[in-house]
């Protein structure tokens, strides 16, 4: 779902309002997820951030931000030849219109960077992005720890290491040992009767 609703927010210029209405319809999502209603909410005092630790989805904010700063790390690091970072890095010399804008890429982007709690000058954060797997580890850190009773197993995870498939063996086999000896007793019983009914009344 995720996927569908933030395809290709990497160039997103969102106003707060904007954020805001999305933020709304992902956190009525997760009620959703765990069936609670609004109502409910409202009289256990049930919070959006405890709904999102118990499902282990994190506020839409944190995707926004995170996939955001992805695309903009990847950018950094290009070459100054390619053109997505002669973009990025261009300036418009006609002035600007009056009023200006609701919202710029570079306003978004600096609103991004201060959740993670990076520098917002271009020469300091892009030297970090220079390194992908620190940038990568920085910009995805999760906004709080997931503990092991919301972490859920994959649906139709069936993998098993082979010290579980010896033990399921083991047990399956002690199972059928188990069954037919239950089934020879009775059938040893059931014959005896069989002979024993034949002589009384031979």
């Amino acid at each position: 779902m995720l996927s569908v609703l933030l395809y290709g927010c990497e160039s997103w210029c969102l106003t707060e309002a904007s954020v805001s209405r999305l933020s709304s319809w992902h956190n009525k999502r997760i009620r959703e997820m765990c069936r609670v209603t609004m109502r409910q909410t409202y009289i256990h005092r049930i919070s959006s951030r405890s709904l999102q630790q118990r499902t282990g989805v994190f506020e839409l904010e944190h995707y926004l931000a995170s996939r955001t700063l992805l695309w903009v790390g990847h950018v950094a690091r290009m070459p100054k030849s390619r053109l997505p970072k002669r973009l990025m890095l261009s300036w418009v010399r006609a002035p600007r219109v009056a009023g200006g804008q609701e919202m710029t890429y570079g306003r978004s982007l600096e609103r991004h960077l201060k959740r993670f709690s990076l520098p917002l000058a271009y020469t300091e954060w892009a030297g970090i992005a220079q390194n992908r797997v620190d940038w990568h580890k920085r910009v995805t850190k999760p906004p709080f720890t997931i503990g092991k009773p919301f972490l859920r197993r994959p649906r139709g995870d069936s993998r098993r290491t082979a010290e579980q498939k010896r033990e399921d063996e083991a047990r399956r086999a002690a199972e059928i040992a188990e069954r037919r000896a239950i089934f020879d007793a009775n059938d040893n019983d059931e014959g005896w009767a069989l002979k024993w009914s034949r002589f009384s009344h031979g």
